[in-house]
């Protein structure tokens, strides 16, 4: 499986839980000019953008140290286009 069709099927298992636990999908792959938002949620009243990352196993770290400061930014380029 390419790195492509690794992410998607991650992407896809999270939107899957996090409807089963009472989110409300709104978008999958948000595109704004800057960036792109994996999925859009609605948490009761809370709009939430989540960026999904992958790992295929512990000794590539942990997903939230591969969004930076500039990944951030990015995403909320794009949560403000939203």
């Amino acid at each position: 499986m390419n790195k492509r069709a690794y992410g998607a099927e991650y992407e896809k298992r999270t939107g899957i839980y996090l409807e089963s636990i009472g989110y409300r999908i709104l978008s999958r792959n948000f595109r704004s000019m800057r960036s792109e938002i994996d999925i859009v949620a609605m948490d009761h009243d809370t709009l939430v953008f989540a960026e999904v990352k992958a790992r295929s196993s512990r000794r590539a770290g942990f997903g939230s140290e591969a969004v930076d400061i500039r990944k951030q930014k990015r995403i909320s380029w794009a949560a403000a286009a939203y």
